[in-house]
């Protein structure tokens, strides 16, 4: 089977609490270097000026037992609408002010074989996201993955982790009660399942929890569902549908904005394999 390689585009993007590796992630057995990149693009003039970029890039590296994986997600997006335009003309469509989308996230994963359906898993991760508050996260973490099913064309794994989180908020934008930096440990669990109903088409959908340890009311999920449709040998469309949910997101001052709970993205794009 073909190893996915993904060439890393660096653009500051959409980023989750979590990365979801599984649906990059390739499940042959050669050795070898190899990955993809996706893009999603949109852009829009008139009445709303509009431009949304995102990618999802990997670089994948096996050799016998060991694997070696590195993944880039990433957005921007901003809008400015007419009535935007003449309450505040001297902001352009690339101004901070109307970003409503700007962040970044990488994760570098290693996996050992300990079995047929078994492997230790080791990773770290970085991100930072500007409309969460989040100037900085940065992850360790390890722990045992195990594949319940495995067929041909489908499969069903479960990973579990142990996981150090140091995160820095902005302090400029948070509440007074809020701590800017914080250092704590989550267990961080997720199920994958993948199915390919036809040759040419692939789903992939992956749930992840993360509860913090000293206090489970403290937790992350993050789901994600990607078909992807493969046109020829090197280009596929992809449809993904994703949600985060953060069960104590940061609190801001009296009269600001909220961070709320919960986002919910669907996206469509194409992506390059070789």
């Amino acid at each position: 089977m073909r190893w996915l390689f993904l060439l890393v585009l660096w653009i500051p993007g959409l980023a989750h609490a979590q990365v979801n590796v599984e649906k990059l992630r390739s499940g042959g057995l050669e050795d070898g270097l190899s990955g993809s990149l996706g893009l999603t693009t949109a852009f829009t003039t008139g009445n709303i000026l509009f431009a949304d970029l995102g990618t999802s890039s990997h670089l994948e590296w096996k050799k016998d037992k060991d694997l070696l994986f590195w993944v880039i997600n990433a957005r921007f997006a901003a809008k400015r609408t007419q009535a935007d335009l003449i309450a505040e003309p001297t902001v352009d469509l690339w101004d901070k002010e109307a970003h409503f989308s700007n962040l970044m996230l990488q994760h570098v994963r290693y996996n050992r074989a300990l079995a047929e359906r078994w492997w230790w898993e080791v990773f770290t991760q970085y991100e930072f996201n500007e409309f969460l508050l989040l100037d900085r996260r940065l992850i360790a973490g390890t722990g045992p993955r195990v594949a319940l099913a495995q067929k041909k064309d489908s499969g069903i794994w479960f990973g579990t982790s142990a996981m150090v989180e140091e995160e820095r908020l902005n302090a400029e934008s948070i509440a007074p009660q809020e701590d800017v930096q914080s250092i704590l440990i989550r267990s961080s669990s997720y199920l994958t399942f993948t199915v390919q109903p036809t040759e040419n088409t692939l789903w992939v959908t992956t749930a992840y929890f993360q509860p913090r340890v000293d206090a489970v009311s403290d937790y992350r999920v993050a789901g994600e569902s990607s078909l992807t449709f493969k046109v020829n040998k090197r280009f596929s469309f992809t449809l993904d549908a994703r949600m985060r949910h953060d069960a104590e997101p940061p609190e801001t001052p009296d009269g600001s904005a909220p961070v709320l709970s919960t986002d919910i993205s669907v996206k469509n794009g194409i992506k390059l394999t070789w």
